[in-house]
């Protein structure tokens, strides 16, 4: 109701007609009472006036006077009602109105009240996938190591995390389809599957096929998760590694100014029923001073203002200038989180973003972690 269909001034009218006639009929019935022509006219006055005060009454100052109580109570806070009514003229505008006002009300603190749940609800899997990433990276012999990964959203899809079993020391990079919640309960799946099969599988491959199985069946069709699995031996100075279908291993040789891109291969974590036939294990050899890099594509697919794409190039070049002399994991790891925060300067981040960075070090050296951030921007 946008405007009153009918004005009160037409029925008070009527209203004040009818108590003018019901006051001359009381005057008149007066008039055999008394003839005193004074007698009369109190009486018709006064008959008047009191259906008068009745009618502005009834008609006027007890619904407005209604509309305001559940105002007041709506403006304090207290319990209020709706108001009832069939009236199209100025007050029953008055009365919608309020109706109305209450009723958006109503609504916005309902959506409030469902996002405020759906909110705890985020909080909670935010604090269940922040327990499952690594509070701690642990000193593995023979490597200086800085790994962090930043979400996009309240909760992320990218992953990674460190095992040690019986001197065997495993890691992993991974990344979900998108990012949020779905990216999220994957990530949370697939961690707690690769929890459990470091434990008890004695290879690589039998622990990502085992992850599989058990991943698939759970996932819809569009979900999977990219990954790269590796192990850390020591005395060999040298990783053994599988691939599902995740970004390049950048391996940097700073003694012969090399970066080389090796493929990961594989298929991603979800995709199949049976990945085996497709899970290869390869080894790395490392040499004291090289750098191997993973990393999500929230890295290299970051865009700008103007739409251009961070790409590998990029970053291949980056570590190749910036891996010589004494750079450790963590130096170099600023150096690339500080270039791509200058490279988006003003964009959103439209995908999480991870970065593990590990260094060869010599017998006589310690191992090394430190504390990184990836979003960490330039002075």
């Amino acid at each position: 109701m946008s405007s009153p269909r009918r004005s009160i001034i037409a029925p008070l009218f009527l209203w004040i007609l009818i108590a003018g006639i019901l006051s001359y009929g009381i005057a008149f019935s007066i008039s055999f009472l008394s003839s005193n022509l004074l007698v009369q006219l109190a009486a018709g006055m006064g008959s008047l006036t009191l259906f008068m005060l009745l009618i502005v009454y009834l008609k006027i100052s007890h619904p407005i006077h209604s509309i305001i109580l559940e105002m007041k109570a709506l403006l304090t806070g207290k319990t209020y009602r709706r108001i009832m009514t069939k009236r199209q003229d100025e007050i029953g505008i008055l009365a919608h109105f309020f109706n109305e006002v209450t009723r958006n009300l109503e609504n916005i603190s309902a959506d409030m009240q469902q996002h405020q749940s759906l909110q705890d609800e985020v909080n909670t899997a935010q604090a269940i996938q922040r327990d499952l990433l690594p509070q701690d990276i642990p000193k593995i012999e023979g490597l200086d190591i800085a790994a962090k990964t930043r979400p996009a959203s309240e909760i992320g899809g990218d992953a990674y995390n460190f095992y040690t079993r019986d001197g065997r020391y495993f890691m992993y990079i991974g990344d979900s389809t998108g990012h949020g919640v779905p990216a999220g309960l994957i990530m949370i799946m697939v961690d707690v599957l690769m929890d459990t099969f470091t434990e008890i599988a004695e290879t690589l491959t039998e622990m990502l096929t085992q992850i599989n199985r058990f991943l698939k069946p759970n996932l819809q069709t569009t979900m999977f998760m990219s990954l790269i699995l590796l192990e850390w031996i020591p005395s060999k100075q040298s990783f053994t590694w599988v691939g599902a279908g995740h970004e390049y291993l950048l391996h940097v040789k700073p003694s012969k100014d090399t970066v080389t891109r090796i493929k990961a291969g594989g298929i991603a974590l979800g995709m199949i029923d049976d990945n085996r036939p497709m899970t290869k294990e390869q080894e790395l050899p490392m040499e004291v001073g090289d750098f191997l890099i993973l990393y999500s594509d929230g890295i290299t697919e970051a865009k700008n203002v103007t739409g251009q794409i961070y790409d590998l190039d990029r970053l291949e070049q980056l570590v190749r200038v910036h891996t010589k002399g004494d750079t450790s994991a963590t130096d170099l790891f600023e150096k690339i989180a500080v270039d791509v925060s200058r490279f988006m300067e003003g964009a959103k981040q439209a995908d999480d973003m991870t970065l593990m960075i590990f260094k060869c070090l010599s017998t006589s050296e310690k191992p090394v972690v430190n504390e990184v951030q990836l979003d960490k921007a330039p002075a």
